[in-house]
């Protein structure tokens, strides 16, 4: 997708150094990819101490 939009350029560039990426669309993509795999963890955090696994770990282990 084409998009034309205002972006701060000594941060866009401190990215593209420390990336290594030579292309603005290459460590703007890296960056939503990484804010997105944030958010999904987050996510998951919510979970955290709840047990939401239904189960028997010992019939599990026996079934090998």
């Amino acid at each position: 997708m084409l998009a034309n939009v205002k972006i701060d350029d000594n941060l866009l560039a401190e990215a593209m150094k420390i990336s290594g990426m030579d292309t603005k669309a290459a460590v703007l993509n890296l960056a939503l990819k990484e804010y997105l795999r944030k958010n999904n963890l987050k996510k998951i955090l919510h979970y955290r101490g709840k047990n939401i696994w239904e189960g028997d770990i010992d019939e599990m282990r026996s079934a090998r």
